[in-house]
């Protein structure tokens, strides 16, 4: 194994830690270069492919950059197939006389050595160091070169149906779920859209069709996934739900939540499957602008009270309560969480599940929750007048709680509060913020396209939020028929903007009452007390990315639409 100072004078040198994060860790961890690495990776330090390259770097095995890994394309070897290489992640890059050179993902790995070993024993086998996405696009060649596409693995399950092998079925199910996992996709859906079955993924909130399926590759397919989940094999008739774990690779598992909605008319049912990806980062890699984080911190510190988070489906809520308690948790503190369905299992937290038939609801989980005193709860989505009362009740009792609610923004939704029955003086004295966001699609890198603005549309964007746009300023468009890195869609990933309303400061909850009711035009009063507070909200934040060239105006468009009607 290298030496320790190695890999640290690595990590400086490539600005990932500093010394400071070193300091802060005990000595036993600096000492070993595996402790040391999974330290600074739990501490969001390190990302995972940070963590496997200096691992292999400890080990003394070579590296292959994402370079030199985009000029190979892998060998066939015998006894080896494509789903021991796609499991372990690995691939054979260079074939010499009795030798094979492999680049794998996670070194050193044993389990992969024995298994080569097995399989090929004629030759002596050597391995290199490469990064997880460099090895799947290699794989992805090989596959197209040999014709492992998806379309092909439906026509050869077609062709397998009347000889009764389920292999085929099998490899075609655990090919859709890897493919549209790979390509980013939040959601799975499986569908009879005009008669037609359909493989659509959600990729950065867009639904794009994967794969057609004849009727009886359809049939196979959902009785497949309906066996993974664990869910009933007959009943169309009502929306069922389950869970399962699958195993991208021998390093990686994907939990994914199974919904079903019956389709009537074609007596079978809709399957949406959602990947429960875990999000490794911060509040800054999430998009949050620095003055936002510290509003959050600030809301962090309160011994009591309610923080809600609010947006649309899919905008990212679960994912930033999670980052926030991570974040500001601190050693000692007892944070327990309550959700319908987990999507993440969160470290140093009890997290208990929505279970009807045992009794486990919200009220009875709140009722034993309070008398193991936490410090912190997390209460995932309400939406039923009663449980939103029961969740800013439970803010009054010497607890921080943390939820999240659909709304339009942050003022909607102290309304949204008072539409489903929330007395107004518990809000203003519960609520000690609320923080709403949206997640725009990030242009992608390579091929965005610059423009330069001109004076009238510079003057017109600063009227409408003056963030100092100026004549002959690029901001950019995406690539209508994009690139290789975005997969052809001009763009590539989501960032936040987010608005922070910070319902405990004096300033911007005073003059809401008329004598003891709240006056008629309070969520005004609110909003201006807030912008003379120094609050941006969502859409100023959207413009500066437009500014930064994160994001484009058409984009912004699709959230803004009415606000930035002018520029058209």
């Amino acid at each position: 194994m290298a030496g320790q100072v190695d890999i640290v004078d690595l990590m400086i040198a490539d600005r990932v830690i500093g010394l400071g994060d070193l300091h802060n860790l005990p000595v036993a961890v600096q000492k070993d270069p595996d402790a040391l690495i999974e330290a600074l990776g739990k501490a969001g330090k390190l990302s995972p492919n940070q963590q496997a390259r200096y691992k292999a770097v400890a080990y003394d095995f070579p590296i292959k950059n994402d370079e030199e890994m985009a000029r190979v394309t892998p060998h066939q070897v015998e006894g080896i197939d494509r789903a021991f290489l796609q499991f372990y992640t690995a691939c054979p890059i260079e074939l010499g006389r009795n030798e094979v050179l492999w680049a794998a993902a996670d070194l050193p790995n044993k389990r992969l050595q024995s298994e080569i070993l097995l399989r090929n024993r004629k030759n002596t086998h050597q391995f290199v160091w490469a990064s997880a996405k460099a090895i799947e696009s290699a794989i992805e060649r090989m596959n197209k070169r040999e014709g492992h596409s998806l379309k092909f693995l439906v026509e050869n399950a077609y062709a397998q149906l009347n000889a009764g092998n389920d292999d085929a079925i099998i490899n075609l199910v655990d090919e859709i779920i890897r493919t549209a996992y790979k390509n980013g996709a939040s959601d799975l859906h499986i569908e009879i859209l005009n008669r037609k079955p359909t493989v659509m993924a959600r990729i950065d909130n867009e639904l794009e069709e994967l794969v057609a399926l004849p009727m009886e590759v359809y049939d196979r397919v959902v009785g497949r996934l309906r066996h993974m989940a664990g869910v009933s094999a007959e009943n169309f008739k009502k929306p069922l739900y389950g869970r399962m774990t699958f195993e991208l690779s021998n390093r990686q598992n994907v939990d994914i939540r199974y919904t079903t909605q019956p389709i009537t008319l074609e007596n079978t049912a809709k399957i949406a499957m959602r990947f429960l990806r875990p999000f490794e980062g911060q509040m800054e890699n999430f998009g949050y602008q620095p003055e936002s984080i510290e509003k959050i911190d600030n809301l962090m510190k309160f011994e009591e009270g309610v923080v809600i988070f609010a947006g649309p489906t899919g905008q990212g809520k679960s994912t930033a309560c999670r980052l926030m308690i991570r974040r500001g948790q601190r050693p000692g503190q007892n944070v327990i969480a309550y959700e319908k369905q987990i999507e993440e299992r969160m470290e140093n937290v009890i997290q208990t599940e929505e279970d009807l038939s045992a009794g486990v609801n919200l009220e009875s989980f709140l009722y034993a929750a309070l008398g193991l005193d936490p410090d912190i709860m997390y209460i995932g989505e309400v939406r039923s007048p009663e449980d939103t009362r029961r969740v800013i009740d439970a803010g009054n009792l010497g607890h921080l709680v943390i939820t999240t609610m659909h709304a339009n923004d942050s003022f909607m939704t102290l309304d949204r509060l008072l539409q489903r029955g929330v007395p107004p003086e518990l809000i203003f004295s519960n609520v000690r913020g609320v923080v709403s966001q949206r997640l725009v699609r990030r242009l992608c890198p390579k091929c965005r396209v610059p423009y330069e603005l001109d004076q009238q549309l510079a003057d017109s964007m600063n009227a409408i939020r003056d963030v100092g746009f100026k004549r002959g300023d690029a901001i950019f468009r995406p690539n209508r028929n994009g690139c290789e890195l975005c997969h052809h869609r001009g763009y590539s990933g989501r960032i936040a903007m987010e608005e922070v309303l910070e319902v405990w400061r004096r300033e911007i909850s005073r003059n809401v009452w008329a004598g003891n009711r709240l006056r008629p035009d309070w969520i005004e009063v609110v909003r201006e007390q807030a912008a003379a507070a120094g609050m941006k909200d969502m859409l100023t934040q959207g413009l500066s990315h437009v500014q930064a060239g994160i994001t484009s105006l058409d984009e912004l468009e699709r959230f803004f639409s009415a606000d930035l009607e002018t520029l058209r």
